[in-house]
């Protein structure tokens, strides 16, 4: 292999280290230039680190890219049962990560997910997954597992755990499943439609279900025990909505709270609260309850908000499509007075605020505005300050331990409450939170009960995970700008006296143009699958007439600094003492020998890349073409190879043989 010498590539090496003439060439790379690129230990991609369940985010967006949505699903539904749901619902904290928002705006992710998600359901491609696993000798004698709550925490944790093998009985006070998903967020936003596909898919893994009962009045707690199950799961929810807390509040007809507000709908009572409503809080029940007020026909709803836009803790978007439809929002505002007449609710007294000045951490506080009160009109009034869970249902002298905002105390990190064989999570341990964040929780609970019954340890040690690979990129590559997708919505005046749903599915080309937006950063430990023009080639970096003492070393491939046609590449590796070692520089691809290539297509099948094709050479015989400036050097063609006609740059015959005589001379 002779260097050509038409590409000069230096790499400046802070310390090359030689432990005798017959063993490899150790380098190492702490700070190390490469042409135009830095070398940087592979950290995982941001939008993983955020994402409360650890979702392989960059896998399935890259599986969307390549048009290969039914298995983006399949990546989605390792770790969330919920894709559809969460698509619609989730505040995904990963798109807050994505670095492609340092340059132009973040990934559509949640989007995304939503549309791999509904195209299953659309195309109903995929047929809903069984029971596989069953760690006992009979299903029918395995240990039984209560589940108190049927909320993403409780199903989650249903789901693991009924595919360990355990037989699982769900308990639900209402008469739906779901828990807040179906009672506390309106159909415009998340269809009943998609609960149900997406509960019945869990149900199907053998999970009993009994609704209409509450566990305290229907069943005893402790009775669960005494009836064979051998642990139990709490996952309530925080169902109770908080007070305002001024004066007027319980002195007048007319004051509704969101969540019961917001059940007593989404339950099927579709009557007109008022002619004119006033929603208190910033959050998803106060939205959710204004645009719902909206649809049952109220005149005139207002929402009051003690602070600036910017501090709303919902996505801007809600609060734009609050606003197209009627909703007035008055911000910094307080309310400080229910006024009524008769018992009825006529109005609310309310104050100005202005915002401080910024504290030491920047915060800015709402100060009163002195003489700025004024009324607002209204015959219905609907509180959104927030919830708590309401533990209401346990029995006298229970003695698990709770905190004084009213939630369990766990272990957090096996969510074992105080009494052995049961455990809680979701809102109900850490008050309201998050779709995603309760599913994390349930994923939790699985692990541990399924430790507990196997009386194994609880706690689980972790060693931490060193990530050996590095890379190099680009620091002088900026990507091309690209408008991040718009998602199409029902026009204002197709929502009026209905609950359809508000966003819209794009296209199929669309969502692909999206997906192609990510930056692939960090690596991918899961999908072996990338889009075709993936920009990460691994590459060895070796010194002339020996072996075994190759690096790999994974780059962002750019063709134009890299020519296939002039490879292999001469380099030079400049060490602290600044003695300078030639090495030459070659992509990990594969090569079809011709002589041995009987045209099979195996090679094209099983080919993650799309980098192979069967055409006739010169001879008019079919063989295989490899795309080297596409294929990645995975092996996986080499390796079905019935004839051996296929070789792995670097991973060669001839170099493998060399190393194993080389090892055995030694």
């Amino acid at each position: 292999m002779k260097p050509t010498g038409k590409t000069k590539l230096k790499l400046n090496i802070t310390d090359i280290q030689t432990i005798s003439d017959k063993t490899d060439v150790h380098i190492r790379f702490p700070q190390v230039e490469f042409g135009p690129y830095a070398l940087s230990k592979i950290k995982a991609s941001q939008c993983k680190v955020a994402c409360p369940i650890d979702q392989n985010v960059k896998a399935y967006i890259g599986l969307i890219a390549a048009g290969k949505f039914d298995k983006a699903l399949e990546v989605i539904k390792r770790t969330n049962p919920f894709p559809a749901i969460c698509g619609r619902v989730c505040i995904h904290p990963c798109e807050m990560e994505c670095n492609r928002g340092e340059f132009d705006k973040p990934i559509a992710i949640h989007s995304l997910k939503r549309f791999v998600a509904d195209y299953e359901i659309r195309l109903r491609k995929t047929k809903r997954e069984k029971l596989t696993y069953k760690p006992q000798s009979s299903i029918l004698n395995s240990p039984k597992i209560a589940i108190i709550g049927s909320g993403p925490a409780g199903l989650t944790a249903a789901s693991d755990l009924a595919r360990l093998g355990y037989r699982i009985t769900v308990f639900e006070a209402l008469s739906v499943l779901g828990g807040m998903l179906s009672v506390g967020v309106p159909d415009f936003r998340l269809p009943k439609e998609i609960i149900k596909t997406e509960i019945e898919a869990i149900l199907d893994l053998g999970i009993k279900v009994k609704t209409n009962t509450k566990v305290g009045k229907d069943i005893v707690l402790n009775d669960l025990i005494k009836n064979g199950y051998k642990a139990v799961f709490i996952a309530t929810g925080a169902h109770n909505d908080l007070k305002l807390g001024i004066p007027g509040e319980d002195k007048f007809k007319g004051v509704i709270y969101s969540l019961e507000f917001l059940r007593r709908v989404n339950l099927g009572d579709k009557s007109k609260p008022g002619r004119i409503v006033v929603v208190i809080g910033g959050g998803h029940p106060a939205i959710d309850s204004a645009r719902t007020a909206l649809r049952l026909g109220c005149d005139d709803v207002h929402l009051v908000y003690s602070k600036s836009r910017n501090e709303m803790p919902v996505d801007e978007q809600e609060i734009d499509e609050a606003e197209i439809e009627g909703v007035k929002i008055h911000y910094l505002t307080s309310p400080i007075n229910v006024l009524g007449n008769d018992g009825k609710v006529n109005g609310l007294e309310c104050i100005k605020l202005r915002l401080s000045e910024p504290d030491i951490v920047g915060r800015r506080q709402p100060i009163t505005v002195e003489n700025s009160n004024f009324v607002i009109s209204a015959d219905v009034i609907i509180p959104a300050m927030g919830q708590e869970p309401d533990l209401s249902w346990l029995p006298e002298n229970h003695g698990f331990e709770s905190s004084r905002w009213n939630c369990f105390v766990v272990d957090p990190d096996t969510l074992a409450t105080n009494l052995p064989g049961f455990f809680a999570g979701g809102d109900t341990v850490t008050g309201p939170k998050t779709v995603i964040e309760a599913i994390a929780a349930g994923h939790k609970a699985a692990i541990s009960i399924d430790r507990y019954l196997m009386r194994k340890d609880l706690k689980i040690v972790k060693e931490p995970i060193e990530v050996e690979e590095s890379e190099l990129i680009i620091e002088d590559l900026i990507p091309e700008e690209k408008k991040r997708i718009r998602i199409p919505t029902l026009l204002p005046k197709s929502r009026k006296n209905n609950f359809r749903e508000v966003e819209l599915l794009p296209t199929d080309e669309q969502t692909i143009e999206e997906a192609k937006r990510c930056l692939m950063c960090g690596p991918c430990n899961e999908c072996v699958e990338c889009i075709k023009d993936c920009q990460n080639k691994l590459i060895t970096v070796s010194i002339p007439k020996t072996i075994g003492q190759e690096i790999l070393i994974r780059i962002p491939w750019v063709p134009e600094r890299f020519p296939l046609d002039e490879k292999p590449w001469d380099a030079i590796i400049e060490s602290s003492d600044m003695k300078n070692v030639s090495v030459v520089v070659e992509p990990v691809v594969c090569n079809v020998i011709e002589e041995f290539c009987r045209g099979c297509g195996r090679c094209g099948e099983i080919c993650e890349y799309s980098v192979i094709t069967i055409e006739e050479n010169v001879k008019s015989i079919f063989v295989a073409k490899i795309d080297q400036s596409t294929c990645r050097g995975c092996g996986a063609c080499a390796a079905i190879c019935p004839s051996g006609a296929i070789q792995v740059g670097y991973f060669t015959d001839l170099r493998i043989n060399e190393t194993i005589e080389k090892m055995l001379q030694r």
